[in-house]
C-alpha cells in the first residue's frame, strides 16, 4: 500500500479494530487482512468491524483464500494474488 502511494494507518471502531486505513488524495479504504475467511467465526470478526463503519468508503478484506463471495454486503473480499496483481 506504501509503494502504491498511499498513507497508511491502524484504527478502532469502539473495541474493534481496523487493520489498516489507507488513503490517498483521492481515496480512502478500510483494509483487513486475514489468512483465511472460509470459518465463520474469523470471517464474522473481519468483518464486524467494517459493518460498523457508516460511510461510502471503499472497505475490503484480503485473504489467502481463493475467492468465491468477492462480496459481504458492500464488503469486497479479494485474494492476495489478485490484489498483489493489481
Amino acid at each position: 500500500m506504501l509503494r502504491r502511494g498511499f498513507d497508511v494507518a491502524i484504527g478502532k471502531i469502539n473495541n474493534l479494530e481496523v487493520d489498516f486505513i489507507v488513503t490517498n488524495a483521492n481515496e480512502k479504504m478500510y483494509v483487513q487482512v486475514t489468512e483465511s475467511m472460509k470459518n465463520e467465526s474469523v470471517r464474522e470478526r473481519e468483518l464486524k468491524p467494517l459493518q460498523k463503519i457508516h460511510n461510502n468508503y471503499k472497505k475490503m478484506v484480503i485473504t489467502l483464500d481463493k475467492v468465491i463471495d468477492d462480496e459481504y454486503d458492500g464488503i469486497q473480499s479479494i485474494d492476495i494474488i489478485e490484489w498483489l496483481l493489481k
